[in-house]
């Protein structure tokens, strides 16, 4: 089975190119949304013209967006009367408004898609992968870039497997936190959040802020610290306090991957024994 986020290489949906022919395999609609937003946000700031292909009348992350530069279109019109997708008149559909993108002044098309609609069997897996392949080819020129959407819920894994095989890069949301020391970006799949680099007094505004973000979060909280290169007793403090608020709502904080030396100081002195937090498999040095 192939990883929601591992396609072949993971990019911020704000750091897409055009030529870029990218995968979202997303597990809730709050992630689909999150990110989406992301794509818009970013293919406005860089004067692309947007076309959002939709399996239903209001695409999550798009509702009430009222521009020129965004264009929704409803995937039905490229479908049989069974269902399946028709290849050909779509790739003719998105040559045409490439055309007119350019024409009209815009940088690239940027496509958007939510495909699950044309995927209800073999033959319409079959039909998807040409369509897949078709893009792949057609956005080498660098004039476009896509998003191509699935819902992890509604596919086999051999599905996606299949879908991984054509795309070069799978996308994941933008950075809360981006800085020369400091990355950290929410994770959905569990709920949390992926934090790489160091963290000291000048970061510790950002993390809490970051974990901020993730309060709100019903379940309980994962947070991957495999990347983390230096973390010092501050930092510590922030984690443990926003341990104990989430034990008052009867929820836990998994430290993941942390670093064994920072597993040995939590240890130490004794803040693994604190309300909420648990610490998870350490990584691998």
């Amino acid at each position: 089975m192939v990883h929601p986020d591992g396609v072949r290489g993971r990019v911020h949906v704000g750091d897409l190119q055009p030529g870029d022919h990218a995968c979202l395999l997303f597990g809730s609609d709050e992630e689909r949304a999150s990110i989406l937003r992301d794509f818009v946000r970013g293919g406005l700031d860089a004067e692309d013209k947007i076309l959002y292909l939709s399996g239903t009348p209001s695409p999550p992350g798009l509702t009430g967006l009222r521009t020129g530069a965004v264009e929704i279109v409803p995937l039905a019109e490229f479908l049989t009367v069974q269902g399946e997708l028709e290849p050909a008149a779509l790739m003719r559909r998105l040559r045409t408004a490439a055309a007119r993108s350019r024409a009209e002044g815009y940088r690239a098309l940027r496509v958007a898609g939510d495909l699950c609609a044309a995927l209800h069997d073999e033959r319409g897996l079959r039909r998807l992968l040409r369509y897949e392949t078709l893009l792949a080819e057609e956005f080498r020129s660098g004039e476009a870039l896509a998003v191509c959407q699935y819902d992890i819920r509604r596919c086999e894994p051999a599905a996606l497997a299949a879908f991984a095989s054509v795309h070069t890069r799978s996308v994941e949301a933008d950075p809360l936190v981006r800085t020369g020391e400091l990355v950290v970006v929410r994770a959905y799949r569990p709920q949390g959040l992926r934090i790489e680099g160091a963290i000291d007094a000048d970061a510790h505004r950002l993390l809490r802020d970051a974990l901020r973000s993730v309060a709100g979060v019903r379940g309980d909280v994962r947070l991957d610290m495999s990347g983390v290169d230096f973390l010092d007793l501050g930092g510590l403090r922030l984690l443990m306090t926003f341990a104990r608020a989430r034990a008052a709502r009867h929820r836990t904080v998994e430290l993941a991957g942390l670093p064994p030396h920072l597993a040995r100081v939590i240890t130490l002195v004794g803040w693994d024994r604190t309300p909420g937090l648990r610490l998870g498999a350490a990584h691998a040095s």
